[in-house]
């Protein structure tokens, strides 16, 4: 009898080493990213240190990591080559094929060279010269386009070739204001050691606030699967991590914006 209870037991345990993980049942995980800012850019950003710090809190090991441009991370998803992304907006075309684990809200804020001396947007408009930076075919909130508009058809828009050439202009005074997302400006103002150059507001309380999220592919995981990752991003939040995860690399008042709304 004792030998029947020891082989049950041992049964037992084998199946029980062997079961898999709830969290990551399809094994170890293939995480895709894409160039984003402080988010990611060649193996480093808060988006892999949130990933590694999620894999060691349930458990997940991580096979392989890669970039790639953000059409292919998301097609790769969708087909079940990757397990997870990150930085990805909420649409509902996504949520299709996505589960979509909301970790951080983000908008575009106004960079003001330092000289200009205002504390509204009305103010800003009554400027005699004012100049609005812009990089072409970029996309912010339908509010801010509509103004972007505007300015253009009162000829006030000087256009830059990219984001680099954007905040030179602003710092240098070339224009007086542009639109700008933390995520980028953080760092570039940081490694050109121009932050006293600029000051930032929000003149567009009102406008469209994104959600970003780590994203989980419904071939590889289940709805069970996505909640338990949801769940520790959640714990995350509230025990202070990813506040700290973020810290690394945004500065204060542009984690703030990006924690301000509970995740719950």
């Amino acid at each position: 009898m004792k030998r029947i209870a020891g082989c049950a037991f041992s049964l037992w345990l084998a199946t029980a080493q062997s079961a898999p993980n709830p969290a990551c049942p399809n094994g170890p995980l293939t995480v895709a990213y894409y160039n984003f800012g402080v988010a990611y850019h060649s193996g480093k950003g808060y988006d892999p240190d949130i990933i590694h710090e999620l894999s060691r809190r349930l458990n997940c090991p991580i096979q392989s990591e890669g970039d790639y441009p953000r059409l292919r991370v998301l097609k790769l998803l969708e087909i079940g080559q990757a397990d997870i992304g990150t930085s990805t907006t909420v649409t509902p075309e996504r949520q299709r094929y996505l589960w979509m684990a909301v970790y951080h809200h983000s908008k575009n804020l106004v960079l003001l060279h330092r000289g200009v001396n205002v504390s509204t947007l009305d103010a800003l408009l009554k400027l005699p010269d004012l100049r609005w930076g812009m990089v072409r075919g970029y996309r912010h909130s339908p509010a801010e386009d509509k103004f972007l508009d505007e300015l253009a058809q009162q000829h006030k828009i000087v256009i830059a070739a990219n984001e680099d050439d954007l905040y030179k202009m602003v710092c240098s005074g070339v224009v007086t204001a542009s639109f700008g997302h933390p995520i980028s400006f953080d760092p570039w103002l940081q490694s050109h050691q121009a932050a006293q150059q600029v000051t930032v507001h929000d003149f567009f309380p009102d406008s469209e606030i994104t959600a970003g999220s780590i994203v989980l592919s419904k071939a590889r995981f289940s709805q069970q699967a996505a909640t338990l990752w949801q769940d520790e991003l959640r714990k995350m939040y509230r025990d202070g991590t990813l506040r700290a995860i973020m810290r690394r690399y945004l500065t204060e008042p542009s984690v703030d914006q990006a924690l301000k709304l509970p995740l719950d």
